[in-house]
């Protein structure tokens, strides 16, 4: 028996750059992990989706902490395109979902409109 949980990362950019910089990381993955993480085009404005999906795994199992090891370097790359003024081409998020509810666990957006609906 284990907690089923599930962990994600979500990354939207306009920037192809950017993209470039992730798909490289991508291609040097074990080719498990290469199947995890999709490159997803808009309909509109030319930007791009990158998503890692959960790997399946119950919480504490060694695969589940291998894919928490290769969600972390995912979001180092991106976190290393960060500007001067600390904006980054990427908006992202890590989310998890499951049997321990559900929750935003790390992401680099902020709120800067005070929309009710979106308030922290």
């Amino acid at each position: 028996m284990g907690v089923e949980n599930n962990e994600c990362v979500i990354a939207v950019t306009w920037n192809d750059n950017a993209v470039k910089v992730v798909s490289d990381f991508v291609d040097g993955l074990p080719k498990e992990y290469q199947r995890l993480v999709a490159f997803i085009p808009s309909l509109v404005n030319d930007k791009t989706t990158v998503f890692m999906a959960p790997c399946g795994s119950k919480k504490g199992w060694q695969e589940d902490k291998d894919a928490q090891k290769v969600r972390d370097e995912l979001i180092a790359i991106i976190s290393s395109l960060d500007y001067s003024d600390g904006s980054n081409p990427f908006d992202w998020v890590e989310v998890g979902f499951g049997e321990y509810g559900q929750k935003v666990l790390r992401g680099n957006c902020r709120n800067v409109y005070s929309d009710a609906d979106y308030a922290v």
